[in-house]
Order: C-alpha cells, then structure tokens, then sequence
C-alpha cells in the first residue's frame, strides 16, 4: 500500500486548533448548503442535478475523515428544519427522494478524507474520488427505489434511469475537478 506523508498545508489544516476546525467545518457546512441550491431539474426525475456532490467530497480532501462532521452536521440541520436541502428542510424530508443521496454525503467525505490522506498516486486519489462519489448512489438509489415503490413497482432500470445514469457525466467533471483540487493541495 502506498502511503504519502501529507503536505504542509494538510499538516496545518490538521493542526489546527478547535476554533479552526469548527470554523472550517462550518464552512463545509455553508458550502454543502449553497451547492444544494445550484440546481437543474429534470422533467423524468425528483432527483435535481446539483453541485452538493462536489462539496460534500472536497470536505474529505481539505478535513481528510473528519470532512464527516460537517457533513453530520449539515443532514442533521436539514432534518431540523434549517432549509440547507435543494427543497428546503423538516423531518418531512426524510421520506423524500432524496434524502438517501443526502445520507451518502457522509461516507463519501470519509472515503475522499481517507485516499487523500493516505495516497498520492493520481490512480489511487481517482479510484478513491470516484468509490466516494459512489458511495453517494448506494443509500440514494436505495431510498429512491423505497420511495418510488409506494406507489406501485419500480424496475431496477427505471431507478437507475432517473436516479443514476443522467449524472454520469457531471459525476465525472466533479470528480477530475476534486481530483485537481487534491492534486493542488498534495503540492502545497
């Protein structure tokens, strides 16, 4: 297994005090929230194209594992009513078909924390972007195959045709975006 020591900057950002990394934290919070209203709907989906899944893993490459809490703390937020979601907030919001997606954003920042703190070859920090980016789609596709359900049976491709395949390829610009943005961070 290839292991990398961190750069300076992730030393400092790691070393930080409390008050940084709640400061830091907060801010993935904020960032998390204002991704979620930059938002494309489509007319065969309830399930919007958004930036969330950007900030969600860039959480994990600036506060390696700990990029979790502020993503704990933006679903909890959400589910207490602060309108952080791409459609507002509430505990009503859980049985949306979204909220799955919104459960995922907390192992993708851990997985993105965990192959940024610990690689630094090009083919692991992407192998490790995109397993992040996919653990989104396990909890999200689940839920929305749940919630889809209810009102009669869902074909696994119907799911996957409004809940996965339409965000490939911004999934994949996400992803070689974060890649650069890790690449730039290893340097510093």
């Amino acid at each position: 297994m290839e292991t990398f020591a961190l750069s300076r900057l992730e030393k400092k950002i790691l070393s930080l005090g409390i008050v940084g990394k709640v400061a830091l934290t907060l801010t993935f919070v904020v960032l998390t929230a204002i991704s979620s209203q930059v938002k494309i709907f489509l007319p065969f989906s309830p399930v919007p194209i958004t930036m969330q899944t950007f900030a969600v893993i860039l959480s994990g490459i600036v506060l390696k594992e700990e990029g979790v809490i502020s993503q704990v703390l933006y679903l909890t937020l959400g589910i207490l009513g602060v309108g952080v979601f791409t459609n507002g907030g509430g505990l009503s919001y859980v049985f949306s078909a979204t909220f799955g997606y919104i459960v995922g954003f907390i192992p993708a920042s851990y997985l993105a924390g965990v192959f940024t703190r610990k690689f630094v070859s090009s083919k692991m920090l992407i192998l490790g972007l995109i397993l992040a980016d996919l653990s989104i789609y396990v909890p999200g596709l689940l839920w929305l195959y749940v919630i889809l359900s209810r009102s009669g049976s869902v074909s696994l491709f119907h799911i996957l045709s409004v809940g996965f395949f339409p965000f490939i390829i911004g999934d994949i610009l996400k992803i070689f975006a974060s890649f650069g943005f890790a690449k730039a961070i290893k340097r510093i």
